[in-house]
């Protein structure tokens, strides 16, 4: 049993070491990163291969999963509400300042209604679920003039995709330009992310 432990061990690290993860159950990983940078953990989930990157914006972050070969689409922008207003695929600096931005963003009067710390998520698997997912999404974010049935639809149909979760923890974070009515963004991040994969 040891030596099969041992084996396993020095198997996976000669995988992680090979700079890509194959994963078996939820997949557990950390790092800090700097304002401006890009993260990239790449694994691998029933027999493809995935990127999960942290893509700069303005004031912090973008959560993103995607195929490396389609690494324009992110598998978690259709299948991660809301869909309008803060998400919490998006770290930005001012979810953690109030809304004049003279201190944290704490209960009380003056306080954001933004995600904080813990940041859930969902990402599609492949290319056909994030097509199917930004279609109905479209529609229900856009019905225009359709009728109600097609928005219906489309309801149904994005919530028939299949889709993993996962979590990211902001463990410690640095954030700027904390001067009274201006915006705040993130300096550092320091987190801990699990994918939840079966």
């Amino acid at each position: 049993m040891v030596q099969v432990r041992l084996t396993l061990i020095v198997a996976l690290l000669l995988f992680v070491s090979a700079g890509r993860v194959a994963a078996d159950g939820p997949l557990d990983f950390s790092g800090e990163i700097n304002r401006g940078n890009t993260l990239v953990h790449r694994f691998d989930y029933n027999g493809n291969q995935y990127e999960f990157r942290l893509i700069p914006t303005g004031g912090g972050w973008t959560i993103w999963i995607s195929d490396p070969t389609q690494r324009d689409h992110n598998f978690v922008a259709p299948v991660t509400p809301p869909f309008r207003g803060p998400n919490h695929a998006i770290i930005e600096g001012w979810h953690f300042r109030n809304s004049d931005n003279t201190g944290p963003n704490e209960p009380g009067d003056g306080n954001l209604n933004a995600p904080q710390r813990e940041r859930y998520f969902a990402f599609v698997l492949n290319e056909a679920g994030y097509q199917e997912a930004r279609k109905a999404l479209e529609i229900l974010l856009w019905p225009n003039d359709r009728a109600q049935d097609e928005i219906n639809g489309a309801e149904t149909r994005l919530a028939m995709v299949p889709r993993l979760s996962g979590v990211l923890w902001i463990e410690a974070l640095e954030l700027g330009n904390l001067s009274r009515g201006a915006q705040a963004h993130m300096e550092r991040m320091a987190f801990r992310v699990r994918l939840n994969l079966p």
